[in-house]
């Protein structure tokens, strides 16, 4: 057990403020007290670059929110009531850095912030309280290594996203993934003054030897263009990665599932899907998907090969604006787009889980429907898909 004294200030100290700098991971806590499904309180992470978190002259905080952070559940609670509280981790002394305060969003970062932030978290500093070695938790640095991965293999999925199968540089076996977690990436570009950071889900099974990423064009994305038009044109051309990441993952057990996406949401769900019929081939899974048209549907024969195989299989397709040579009956089931009367429909049963991929938009609405029918907010599993690649 470890016993250690706590230091109390309304301030951070010089020292404080050089730990939060150095961080790379923290952790928010929020919630408001309503009487409906979406109260309570929540605790999540974020991590970046060390440094990710800024420091001002005046001590307040501001935390940029990525396209793979996406805090809506932290955001939607601050906007109602703005006390926030973070955890600081040092996993080398095993050090807790508590902060307390208010926080307000900048909706439209400045110039000046993170290029990589959609929003600004800001918060003014109400308590501090520091645990040296509260924990008996250590990290090791190497596990944040960057390494080198090799394109071995470049296939175009769809019109807009295309995957890059990765295998070592170096011949030492990658680091084992959960079926749903991201890749961090890092991209140096021409132009460019300093490493470009994303994430993107990895789309293949786990335990396959290699990793794949499925990446959208989008029109506007910096990193997502460049991969498409400039990596894996080229024999021996590399990605730097870090270790796979992320929370999203299958649920334990062995209870119906039904995985929900639109666009490249399906890339998590697609790496779930092929976990849970190699780990428990029995269970119930639904596999629901919408997108634009049959040019717009990603990995279409590889999914209907898994149908074929697995009998409790089922695959649901919805088409919001078929193409001339889309065949309703043949290349998707409905036209339109996915609605929580339509899931409710499939009779999953009370015990069944959702778990929900795509924009911040269509997985918002859904959820709330989904509540509203009466689906309980514990049985509803989500992660968003930021625009900005």
């Amino acid at each position: 057990m470890y016993r250690t004294t706590s230091h109390v200030s309304d301030n951070l100290s010089d020292e404080q403020i050089a730990r939060i700098r150095a961080a790379d991971t923290l952790f928010i806590g929020s919630g408001h007290a309503g009487s409906g499904p979406s109260g309570g309180y929540d605790a999540s992470h974020s991590g970046g670059a060390p440094g990710f978190v800024e420091v001002a002259d005046d001590g307040t905080l501001s935390i940029p929110d990525y396209a793979g952070n996406n805090f809506f559940n932290t955001i939607g609670n601050l906007l109602q009531a703005p006390e926030i509280g973070l955890v600081f981790v040092d996993f080398n002394t095993g050090g807790l850095l508590h902060v307390t305060g208010k926080a307000c969003i900048d909706w439209h970062p400045k110039p000046g912030d993170d290029p990589a932030a959609q929003r600004v978290i800001h918060v003014t500093v109400d308590q501090v309280i520091d645990r040296p070695a509260a924990l008996g938790l250590r990290w090791s640095q190497d596990i944040n290594a960057v390494r080198s991965l090799r394109v071995a293999r470049k296939v175009k999925e769809s019109d807009s996203i295309t995957s890059f199968h990765l295998v070592p540089s170096d011949g030492v076996p990658l680091a084992p993934f959960r079926a749903g977690q991201h890749l961090p990436v890092e991209v140096e570009m021409p132009g460019e003054a300093g490493v470009l950071q994303r994430a993107y889900s990895l789309s293949g099974p786990p335990g396959a030897g290699g990793y794949r990423i499925s990446v959208k064009r989008e029109p506007q994305g910096a990193v997502s263009r460049y991969l498409h038009d400039h990596v894996g044109v080229g024999v021996g051309d590399q990605i730097a990665a870090r270790v796979p990441a992320g929370e999203f993952v299958v649920p334990d057990g062995n209870g119906p599932l039904v995985l929900v996406s639109t666009g490249v949401g399906n890339t998590p769900l697609l790496a779930m899907l092929h976990a849970i019929l190699a780990d428990t081939p029995g269970r119930l899974v639904w596999f629901v998907h919408g997108t634009r048209d049959g040019r717009d549907h990603a990995f279409a024969a590889e999914v209907g090969a898994l149908v074929a195989r697995y009998p409790n299989l089922a695959r649901v397709t919805y088409y919001s604006a078929p193409g001339p040579d889309d065949q309703n009956g043949v290349d998707f089931d409905h036209r339109g787009r996915i609605t929580a009367q339509a899931l409710a429909a499939l009779n999953a049963g009370e015990e069944a889980i959702f778990l929900l991929c795509g924009s911040a938009p269509v997985v918002g609405s859904l959820r709330s429907d989904l509540e509203a029918s009466g689906v309980r907010a514990d049985r509803i599993q989500f992660e968003l898909i930021g625009a900005k690649a």
